[in-house]
């Protein structure tokens, strides 16, 4: 492994819930139009983006495109999910990303280096989110400004109430906090960002929703995906017993078969601004 693809130290027992190459090949379908939407509009052409957490890149092409000619760099603690987003990015031509291997909590940049920055889905990962949100802040320039997304498990929900679906939820949650994440953490935004010493903030939520046939099959496969990762916890800390998760995926398959099925999610994200 080449030294610049060596993953950095992590506070202790963190670990991202989501290891796996199904979560990271779902994580490919996002997009910068829908999970960034809220931050395109305070982007502008030339500006220097950081996009810390962006995996696969699906949503750091599309903030390069909203800067460009400005360049966008993608952050990543994992090698592996990099690997695809240099490959996503030459095969669509776009010249003004590259993606480096470094840790929230230690921003391989200098102070006031960006002008711009973004986190989907990270913070709800981390053990110490007002300290990766302190480097956030040390990064961007005066008037910059950072955008955070993160799902709140206390604003989910599906039906029908199958029990090996249902009781999936919970023990979810509990993979999440034992590896140092936080299930609740979207509606703290704003206090994070202040914590963190950026100057305001602003908040908001989406919710993604599956009722149609196709779309309910679609959350079943992510769902099946985050598993894949999720279980190797839950089976090491004998949450649950082998045959429990291997049952999932095809419990997950029949409720989306349901003529009644339905699921939403709720995202909450936040901007916050550098003080002058």
């Amino acid at each position: 492994m080449a030294e610049q693809d060596r993953a950095p130290t992590a506070p202790a027992r963190e670990v991202y819930s989501g290891n796996a190459p199904a979560t990271d090949a779902a994580l490919a379908q996002r997009a910068a139009a829908r999970e960034a939407a809220f931050l395109l509009p305070h982007l502008r052409p030339g500006a220097r983006l950081l996009d810390g957490g962006g995996g696969p890149g699906s949503i750091t092409l599309g903030l390069a495109a909203a800067v460009a000619p400005g360049e966008v760099v993608g952050l990543d603690l994992r090698p592996e999910p990099l690997a695809q987003a240099r490959a996503a990015a030459a095969q669509r031509g776009v010249p003004n990303v590259r993606f480096e291997v470094g840790s929230a909590y230690a921003l391989p940049f200098p102070d006031a280096s960006f002008d711009a920055a973004f986190a989907h889905q990270v913070l709800i990962h981390l053990r110490e989110p007002v300290r990766a949100l302190t480097e956030v802040r040390r990064v961007l320039r005066p008037g910059g400004g950072g955008g955070v997304r993160d799902v709140d498990f206390g604003a989910t929900l599906h039906f029908p109430l199958t029990p090996r679906v249902e009781q999936a939820r919970p023990l979810r949650c509990r993979i999440l906090e034992h590896n140092g994440g936080n299930p609740w953490l979207g509606r703290t935004h704003r206090r994070l960002l202040r914590a963190a010493g950026f100057a305001r903030s602003e908040a908001g939520a989406t919710a993604q929703s599956a009722g149609p046939p196709d779309e309910t099959r679609r959350a079943a496969a992510l769902m099946q995906a985050v598993w894949q990762g999720a279980g190797a916890t839950a089976l090491a800390e004998g949450w649950a017993a082998p045959g429990a998760l291997d049952a999932l995926p095809a419990a997950l398959d029949a409720w989306a078969a349901q003529p009644d099925a339905f699921w939403t999610a709720v995202s909450c994200h936040a901007g916050g601004w550098a003080g002058a």
